[in-house]
């Protein structure tokens, strides 16, 4: 038998090793990416950290029509009728230039200009520390590793009971050893999946969020008594979807989806009758 422990000891061991495997993973992951430079990120960088480039995009967008600098065209387009707002972000200046002439959203972020201006976003990020490098996100991977060694160990022990016909304790030992396998290995596969954001960015996205909780959507805020920053605001902490509230068509047109519930088909509606009728 392995090392020559018992079932009940071996599994207790386990345990304490995944505790400690599982800590280990946690605290790289925790510290990888804490230190940041610069400033705080504006709107257009906080959506990006909070769901990278169309939501970046979609601000951008939203900022220009709030600043009544953009209205929409024929054949589901829009064009530019203004001078963007003063000190605009470069990625709100390069949807404005793109929208010079009517444009479809596809067209606008398919346009060299923005995607520049997003491509300069991202760099800007991962200089200051928002975004972690290629390096740190092989760093936090390699965190989860002492996750992987220990469940191969428990998976050596009772491969070496079954081949050699030992004991590897009571039914009780192997089922938990079984399961604790089974467990450490889907948070190894968990933690082994990296966040593009840093530990410092996380933790402003929650910050944010907690400082502007009566924006969050599942509040249902009144959006005709909020003003353009609010809105913004929520877009870049909670998503696109509350400017379906203030701006449905214009929504829709940089692909912000309306999940409004479906009308029931005819099946559904026979079926909710047969079953009152029952009733």
């Amino acid at each position: 038998m392995l090392w020559g422990v018992d079932g009940p000891h071996f599994l207790l061991d386990y345990t304490v090793a995944v505790v400690a495997a599982l800590a280990v993973a946690l605290a790289v992951r925790g510290l990888i990416g804490r230190r940041t430079a610069g400033g705080k990120p504006g709107l257009v960088e906080l959506a990006y950290l909070n769901d990278r480039a169309a939501l970046a995009c979609q601000v951008a967008a939203a900022t220009l029509r709030r600043a009544d600098a953009l209205r929409l065209a024929e054949l589901a387009t829009m064009v530019a009728v203004a001078a963007p707002p003063a000190r605009s972000a470069p990625l709100v200046r390069a949807v404005h230039a793109a929208v010079r002439r009517p444009q479809t959203w596809a067209a606008v972020l398919a346009d060299p200009a923005v995607n520049r201006a997003l491509r300069r976003l991202v760099a800007g990020l991962l200089r200051d520390g928002w975004l972690l490098t290629r390096w740190q996100r092989r760093r936090i991977a390699l965190g989860a590793v002492p996750l992987f060694a220990v469940a191969a160990v428990g998976i050596l022990r009772l491969v070496e009971s079954a081949v050699q016909s030992r004991d590897a304790g009571g039914p009780a030992s192997v089922v938990g050893l079984l399961l604790g396998c089974g467990v450490t290995l889907l948070g190894g596969w968990w933690l082994s999946e990296v966040p593009e954001t840093g530990a410092a960015a996380r933790r402003l996205l929650r910050q944010a969020r907690r400082d502007h909780a009566d924006l969050d959507p599942q509040h249902r805020p009144v959006w005709s008594e909020r003003g353009s920053d609010e809105l913004l605001t929520a877009m870049a902490l909670y998503g696109p979807r509350p400017l379906l509230a203030v701006d449905p068509r214009f929504a829709d047109l940089v692909g912000v989806p309306d999940e409004q519930p479906r009308p029931p088909t005819p099946r559904q509606v026979a079926r909710r009758e047969r079953r009152s009728v029952r009733g």
